[in-house]
């Protein structure tokens, strides 16, 4: 009994875990006393055991995952796979078919291969004479191209057991070990810009328990790409791939500043210090210090100057196609986040046809790219901070007071759902949105809103629409995730407007501006600049006044002169 009592409590505390599990479970985990009581308890309590290690295993970090992966028949999470290499030596695959008749010399580079020491020495050199010999080469010749590649790959994964000078030697004169050098930069890359999509949807989704688990993730990814052996391959991936270095810098780059300025790498034991590893290593420059904010900055304003510049352009020579595919990305009605991986995905496919990496587009250049669509004849996009949504087909009529709540019904249906307005007692145009309160009136050109009551003092005219916009995640933080639920529903609504007796009555609020002073400080609005109608005349001339002085501070990346 004592035997199940142990083994019933491990199971009990590795389900009831949150977050990562403790490194005591751990050793319990992997203690040879566990092993025995498993085999004494009899297969089907075993089973039972390993079922539950099994569903459990996601919560340890990667380096745990795999020792206990190597005591139990379990997987490594599916999420670490990639990544798996460069904590263990990968086991060879087994061979099949054609592939089994390995020459002799293939053979026995192998067999030097697997025996060499962490650092570089004399076997080292003697396995690089040894690869370019004459046997070799031929043996090299004989086997057909998987053979091939996978042995490259071996190598690949054992180059920082070489001295610096037989790496680059090795790379620049075997075009197959180049090819997998890159292979394995595009693969971190990726790995990379998978966790900066699986934060951004977290992230808009407000799921704690995800952006927790990211941090875990975010860890074992920095002892990736910290490792000796992407280290070694980063080091070599040379001049002639510099799309593939830039791309892996600009993901990490963001990365890196995405869990700093969220905290991400606060709230786990280590993790701060591997941050910090990640952007000496990548972003330092003897002389200069660290820089990943200036070169990121630089680097992702020309980015998004360029996305601009294009997209106008594009506009302007191909309005209709543009518009019709932009159709079949948003639904009427439907509210998106534009910060969705698979929305962004397709900006990019249609205005720049995938020639710029990821994440780095800002949400104020796609907006800007929407609102030329509707200022131009096109679709009048909706757009509320991060979420974005095609007019509804139809909108219901809430009967307006007046003309100015009119222009404020108006305004409303661009926006998610609130809840509902209260129409204030008094001069007309007053009234309550969540704890403030508020005039709007119309001038000349616009609607504008004036704060008049707030728990902080917020004097300046605005825009009816920029009100809302700026005022709404403060007073509503969840109206985007429930706008876009509701969508997905189909429950648009929008906003009501409803009397104050008609509402529960709330405190009074902080500060006030007196109604005198109103008048005085509702001045006109001037209105929204926009490009004339675009149809078949001349095609725009791109953004010039946006240009930005090409960065000039000093090249880096590791020994890095191309970017």
């Amino acid at each position: 009994k004592s035997i199940n009592d142990f083994t019933s409590s491990l199971a009990k505390t590795l389900v009831e875990a949150e977050g990562m599990p403790s490194k005591e479970l751990t050793r319990e985990l992997l203690a040879d006393g566990l092993r025995r009581a498993l085999d004494m308890l009899g297969e089907t309590p075993k089973k039972q055991f390993l079922e539950i290690l099994a569903a459990n295993i996601h919560k340890f970090a990667l380096q745990e995952q795999y020792s206990l992966s190597r005591v139990y028949p379990v997987e490594i999470s599916s999420e670490y796979k990639n990544l798996q290499s460069f904590f263990s030596e990968a086991a060879p695959e087994e061979a099949t078919g054609e592939d089994r008749a390995e020459p002799t010399a293939l053979s026995e580079l192998r067999r030097m291969l697997a025996a060499l020491p962490q650092r570089a020495g004399i076997s080292a050199e003697e396995f690089v004479a040894k690869l370019k010999d004459e046997d070799s080469s031929q043996a090299l010749k004989a086997v057909n191209a998987r053979t091939r590649s996978a042995f490259f790959a071996e190598v690949r994964q054992s180059l920082y057991r070489f001295s610096e000078a037989s790496q680059k030697e090795l790379v620049e004169f075997f075009t197959e070990l180049k090819a997998e050098v890159v292979k394995l930069v595009d693969s971190m890359t990726q790995e990379v810009s998978v966790w900066l999509d699986e934060e951004r949807v977290a992230s808009a989704w407000q799921n704690h328990a995800k952006q927790a688990s990211l941090r875990i993730q975010a860890q074992n990814l920095f002892q990736a790409v910290l490792s000796p052996s992407f280290q070694a391959n980063f080091k070599q991936i040379g001049s002639g791939a510099k799309r593939a270095k830039e791309a892996f810098l600009l993901q990490t780059a963001v990365c890196l500043k995405t869990g700093a300025e969220k905290l991400y790498w606060d709230s786990v034991p280590g993790l701060l210090d591997l941050a910090a590893q990640m952007r000496r290593s990548f972003f330092y420059v003897e002389g200069y210090g660290e820089l990943m904010e200036d070169w990121l900055q630089s680097r992702t304003t020309q980015i998004n100057q360029e996305f601009l510049q294009r997209g106008t352009a594009i506009l302007g020579s191909n309005f209709s196609e543009v518009v019709s595919r932009l159709r079949q990305i948003f639904r009427p009605g439907r509210w998106m986040f534009l910060s969705d991986p698979r929305v962004e995905g397709d900006l990019i496919t249609l205005f720049l046809e995938d020639s710029i990496p990821r994440h780095v587009l800002s949400m104020t250049s796609l907006t800007k790219l929407l609102e030329l669509v509707g200022s131009n004849g096109g679709d009048d996009f909706h757009i509320y901070n991060d979420i974005v949504r095609l007019p509804p087909l139809s909108s219901p009529a809430l009967g307006p007071q007046d003309l100015t709540e009119s222009a404020l019904l108006e305004v409303l249906k661009r926006l998610p759902c609130f809840p509902p307005l209260q129409r204030l007692v008094g001069p007309g145009g007053r009234y309550r949105f969540g704890r403030m309160e508020v005039v709007f009136q119309l001038t000349a050109t616009e609607l504008a809103a004036q704060v008049v009551a707030s728990p902080l003092p917020v004097p300046e005219v605005l825009r009816a629409l920029d009100f809302f916009v700026q005022f709404g995640p403060q007073e509503y933080p969840t109206a985007t995730v429930d706008a876009v639920k509701a969508s997905d529903q189909l429950m648009c609504g929008t906003t009501q407007i409803l009397d104050l007796n008609a509402m529960p009555t709330l405190p009074k609020l902080g500060f006030q501006m007196p109604l005198g002073q109103l008048g005085a400080a509702i001045a006109p609005i001037a209105p929204l600049g926009s490009l004339g109608a675009i149809g078949p005349g001349p095609v725009p001339q791109p953004m010039g006044s946006l240009a930005m002085p090409a960065f000039s501070g000093p090249k880096f990346g590791i020994d890095d002169d191309e970017i």
